[in-house]
């Protein structure tokens, strides 16, 4: 009987090349695609804490500046084409914008003075700026809100007299922050007697722009926009 001697063969040096070649394209594929995947999520992570800072600072300034003017006797008003100049109430001016980069007012607050009495002008004033300064060699922004008493300057030194920031130099550098009211306000009649003597009311509405960008990461940046309507509209 004749017995067949088997012979056990593998793969060739060529086929195991090709196979290794073949899985280091497969793989450097799935890195690259996954390195790319981590990447995205980092730059939306960025930009997400950026619009939620900016965010942030935007609501704390409309809310202000939507209660401007505020005087807790301004429904003696109504009716009363004299109620600034009889002691109905003290009124407290308008809105203040400076060089369309800084806006201050002032408005009734309870934690005032003398409290809710009719008088705007015994209470902290309102406001808000940017402000820049050079850091690591570069230009950095932030936004000062505006604490004080009296009627601010614009152009006083940082923190200085009741200027406190209320966004971060550290982690976002706010490149932009204009304020403008013009041509959005308007004058109105109210009231007109019949010897002719008006009443007029202002309506005030006052567009307000940031732009921002990451201190960490400058390809991060964001612009915000807002049209503010001033509740309480200015007797004149």
């Amino acid at each position: 009987m004749m017995h067949t001697k088997l012979r056990q063969t593998g793969a060739s040096l060529m086929e195991v090349l090709v196979a290794m070649s073949i899985s280091l394209v497969v793989t450097a594929s799935m890195i690259a695609l996954m390195s790319n995947s981590l990447g995205n999520t980092a730059r939306i992570i960025k930009m997400t804490k950026l619009s939620d800072d900016m965010r942030v600072a935007m609501q704390m300034m409309t809310r202000d500046l939507r209660r401007s003017s505020f005087n807790a006797n301004s429904m003696l008003c109504y009716g009363n084409a004299d109620c600034a100049t009889d002691g109905s109430i003290t009124a407290a001016g308008d809105v203040t914008i400076v060089n369309n980069s800084c806006i201050w007012f002032q408005m009734d607050r309870a934690e005032g003075e003398t409290g809710l009495n009719g008088n705007s002008t015994d209470d902290p004033a309102g406001g808000f700026r940017r402000r820049t300064a050079t850091i690591d060699g570069d230009e950095i922004g932030w936004i000062e809100m505006y604490t004080g008493t009296t009627a601010p300057n614009c152009t006083e030194a940082d923190g200085s007299n009741g200027w406190v920031a209320i966004t971060d130099p550290e982690n976002m550098n706010i490149t932009g922050f204009t304020v403008d009211d013009t041509p959005l306000s308007y004058t109105q009649v109210v009231l007109q007697d019949v010897n002719g003597n008006e009443m007029r009311q202002k309506v005030r509405k006052i567009r307000m722009t940031v732009l921002g960008q990451l201190v960490m990461d400058p390809s991060i940046v964001r612009r915000m926009e807002d049209v503010i309507s001033v509740r309480n509209d200015l007797i004149l």
